[in-house]
């Protein structure tokens, strides 16, 4: 049964007046009320949602998940050394920012992602991982560290592989000046 229909059986229709005007004018209230309820309702659940998918993204995609048993950069000591973000960018063949999420752009989440990527002996990103960061913004800063290339690494004459640590910025406002804008997702 439409709305039209559930109007001309409770209520007269005044002459001169269609009842779809009628319908519009008196149950708009009622609908936008509805509406922006449904829409805060739905927004008021998405960190407890989120955060049940950050748990199982980071249950499926492990430490395990990004291991390797090819040869790695090493210390003296023989444990992995881990490059953080500035490291990268001086190695980084082709880098790319992420995008900002419309959704998170239209309710203003901004903040900083990590992401933990493995690559391989031939500078390509094996894996990457998300380590903290907004659940909005996690796919679309993994998906722009998969992206990255690098300069192979060598280690005593034999290019391996290496781990490190991308920190993206999801922001709504301008690139600061010591940003650089690989790492910069903005709109």
């Amino acid at each position: 049964m439409s709305v039209k229909a559930i109007f001309r059986q409770s209520s007269p229709i005044p002459v001169g007046t269609t009842a779809l005007l009628l319908v519009s004018t008196i149950n708009m209230g009622q609908i936008c009320g509805s509406f922006l309820l449904a829409v805060l309702t739905l927004a008021l659940s998405i960190p407890d949602t989120a955060q049940t998918v950050v748990s199982n993204i980071q249950a499926l995609d492990s430490k395990a998940f990004c291991a390797t048993d090819q040869p790695l950069y090493a210390d003296p000591d023989g444990k992995p050394v881990w490059l953080d973000t500035d490291s990268l960018l001086k190695s980084a063949t082709h880098c790319i920012a992420p995008e900002m999420p419309a959704l998170a752009r239209n309710v203003r989440i901004e903040g900083y992602v990590s992401v933990d990527i493995l690559v391989n002996d031939k500078g390509k990103v094996w894996c990457a991982r998300l380590v903290s960061g907004h659940p909005m913004l996690a796919s679309s800063a993994i998906n722009a560290a998969k992206d990255w290339a690098f300069r192979p690494m060598k280690q005593d004459g034999k290019a391996v592989w290496f781990y490190g640590h991308l920190r993206f910025h999801f922001s709504t406002g301008d690139i600061k000046k010591d940003e650089n804008p690989c790492t910069v997702a903005h709109w």
